[in-house]
């Protein structure tokens, strides 16, 4: 009970403030339930939208782990940089759920000792009306419960009490208190009368709400209604969530679930079995709350929600991928148009230069065909010389 009592103070002065408006422990218990709730509405909303971010990237973590399957330390690498490019935490959903668990706990530990958190009665008083209250039990019949109310961390032992107050044990606590603190009859009396008070107004209709459903024994009692109902709901709020988390899942992960989806089908079941082995005042809190936690994850999801967030980043991520396959095949063709006009710019200048060539042998042709006759002309007319000569 320590860890789980770190909020039972303040939470137990909220529900003394709520008592002493409301007169009734199961309305103000309704009422405690409803502004512990919106006390935890802000961590809540920062939990839904943990969810929303992590919708959002898992179209891409999923491509990673699909990437890496084979390397799991580069694949969680790359999820980690994912995170961090984007700005978004891999925990920011842990923090509101162990805030949530702490303070669930802690209004169980103010509903197991009503007289120490609501009533603010001192520790020490408590244990001398305990003390009176052990002395007129029977040994052997009562010998678990005067071992529970012994021990000063027994869960029950204040709720214990409430069943042994008495016309034999009242004036009893009452001598004891002034004999022991040094305290007035009037004081005394107002203690001992407060206890009593609290143990039979923390009902409803003629049921306690400080007593466990549970009685060892299969007769059922009025009590059982409460929990069951604490189990019904507890179901109807693990459905409806799975609902919407399976819509911000892949048809791969839905199909994969049975794991988690027993988990999520085991927690209504411990629920219900809890209900009946704590008092039902806590049974009355988790149906509320339950019912309570349904309205919020509508409200939450239709502010954010994972699935249509998840479908509007596959979409977005689509999009994306069609633009690159686009402006890679825009890059492709002009650089297909480019080597082309390249080619036929290079074919061209091949042309030119065979040409160019082909000028010139034609040219030099030329010029060799008409220097022949000139040269014929010259041999004869040196032969004609020398004929001359020699005649």
């Amino acid at each position: 009970m320590g860890l789980f009592s770190l909020f039972a103070g303040p939470l137990g002065k909220l529900m003394q403030w709520i008592y002493t408006l409301i007169p009734s422990y199961f309305w103000a218990l309704i009422i405690f339930t409803v502004l512990t709730r919106l006390i935890l509405f802000p961590l809540s909303i920062k939990n839904q939208k943990s969810q929303a971010d992590r919708a959002r990237l898992a179209p891409r973590l999923e491509r990673i782990q699909k990437k890496y399957a084979q390397d799991r330390q580069k694949m969680m690498m790359k999820q980690q940089e994912l995170y961090e490019k984007e700005g978004v935490k891999m925990t920011g959903g842990c923090l509101p759920m162990l805030v949530q668990m702490l303070v669930l706990f802690s209004i169980i530990a103010v509903i197991y000792k009503p007289l120490t958190y609501i009533q603010s009665i001192d520790a020490k008083h408590i244990d001398t009306c305990i003390d009176v209250a052990i002395d007129n039990m029977d040994e052997k019949k009562d010998a678990d419960r005067i071992k529970t109310m012994e021990n000063k961390d027994g869960y029950y032992r204040e709720l214990y009490l409430f069943e042994e107050i008495d016309d034999n044990t009242r004036p009893q606590m009452v001598n004891a208190l002034v004999d022991k603190h040094d305290m007035s009859q009037e004081k005394a009396e107002k203690i001992v009368k407060s206890i009593e008070k609290t143990g039979k107004e923390f009902s409803i209709f003629g049921v306690s709400l400080l007593k466990q459903p549970w009685q060892k024994s299969l007769v059922p009692n009025p009590m059982w209604i409460i929990a069951i109902l604490s189990g019904v709901t507890a179901l109807l709020s693990t459905l409806l969530s799975m609902h919407y988390s399976k819509a911000a899942m892949s048809l791969e992960q839905q199909q994969a679930g049975g794991c988690s989806n027993f988990m999520m089908y085991s927690m209504p079941i411990m629920s219900l079995v809890f209900s009946f082995t704590v008092p039902a005042g806590v049974a009355v809190y988790w149906t509320f709350s339950n019912l309570l936690a349904m309205v919020q994850t509508v409200v939450l999801n239709a502010m954010w929600n994972p699935g249509k967030i998840r479908a509007q980043a596959e979409a977005e991520y689509a999009e994306r991928r069609r633009k690159r396959r686009e402006d890679k095949e825009r890059l492709k063709a002009a650089r297909l148009a480019e080597q082309a006009a390249w080619q036929e710019e290079e074919n061209k200048a091949r042309a030119r230069a065979k040409g160019d060539i082909t000028q010139k042998k034609s040219a030099a042709s030329q010029a060799t065909s008409a220097e022949l006759p000139n040269e014929t002309a010259e041999e004869t007319d040196g032969n004609n010389e020398e004929e001359a000569t020699n005649e």
